[in-house]
């Protein structure tokens, strides 16, 4: 039943012919408040600080048991990839809270002047792919590609491959950003792009950091039909996994609007003329507003 509901759903959307584009507003503010408070604009540079510390031990080998120094090797790996991603979308977040933070403190700004630019618009796809592929990441590593005689099980692989997704699910679940059904060709553009270069990079003779001549052993394209199969599952993976970030993110909004509205409920109402003020018992004889 709940399956047949959800797919109703996705067909509702998906028939929609026109879908407007999120008020830039969303992409700058936190899901429980409808500004940009000093705590949140605090909370956006230590995630970017976060990511950036991600990044550096990536580079730098901090947290590895076994240092391969291996520089060169370090951008075929879609793992570094994810994170890439995940502090250029922390970076921009960072460089727009902090102007929209700045640009609250005019008495004449409305929020609702905000227009979706390039570098809004930028952000969103930034955001949206590098959730997906952290958790893509996360789910493949450990269920496909971690074998214990080659990875070790060290604070960095930790770092890449856990900590990548719940940074960016902790994230989700404060900001306000939307994530749209019809946008899932986002993931599998990225997806595609990455699976071009692992090509290229065979073809031209390129070799993994243990000296194989592929870079993941399930994308080994001396296979062609193993590893074309194994991308269209891929593919398939990512667009379901588009589906369940988008659920999330409707859960997240069910239960910010249900938090709101006990709060709501529970404060002081205030009354139209005529009517009395509802006061709890002990307190002084209600009177008339």
């Amino acid at each position: 039943m709940v399956s047949k509901l959800w797919c109703r759903e996705i067909g509702r959307r998906w028939r929609q012919r026109q879908q407007e584009s999120p008020h830039a507003r969303l992409l700058t503010e936190p899901k429980c408040q409808s500004h940009v408070a000093t705590w949140y604009l605090f909370y956006r540079w230590i995630v970017l600080l976060l990511w950036t510390a991600i990044v550096v031990c990536s580079l730098c080998e901090f947290g590895s048991y076994e240092l391969l120094h291996i520089y060169d090797k370090w951008p075929i790996y879609l793992t570094n990839w994810d994170i890439a991603l995940g502090f250029a979308q922390a970076l921009i977040g960072g460089v727009l809270v902090s102007k929209r933070w700045r640009l609250q403190r005019i008495s004449s700004f409305d929020p609702c002047n905000l227009r979706l630019e390039s570098t809004e618009r930028l952000y969103w796809f930034l955001y949206v792919v590098a959730t997906n592929i952290a958790i893509g990441v996360t789910v493949c590593y450990w269920s496909i590609v971690y074998d214990p005689k080659i990875h070790h099980l060290d604070p960095l692989n930790i770092m890449l491959h856990v900590c990548n997704s719940v940074l960016i699910l902790i994230d989700l679940f404060v900001t306000s950003i939307p994530f749209r059904l019809r946008n899932f060709w986002w993931c599998l553009s990225f997806v595609m792009f990455y699976l071009v270069f692992s090509v290229i990079y065979y073809a031209a003779g390129g070799l993994n950091k243990q000296g194989y001549h592929y870079i993941y052993k399930i994308l080994d394209w001396k296979k062609p039909m193993r590893t074309v199969l194994v991308c269209a599952g891929g593919l398939t993976f990512v667009t379901v996994l588009h589906c369940v970030t988008c659920m999330l993110a409707n859960i997240r909004d069910r239960l910010y609007r249900g938090i709101i509205g006990k709060l709501n409920s529970r404060s002081m109402r205030i009354t139209t003329p005529g009517e009395t003020l509802q006061l709890p018992t002990g307190s002084r004889k209600p009177e008339m507003v």
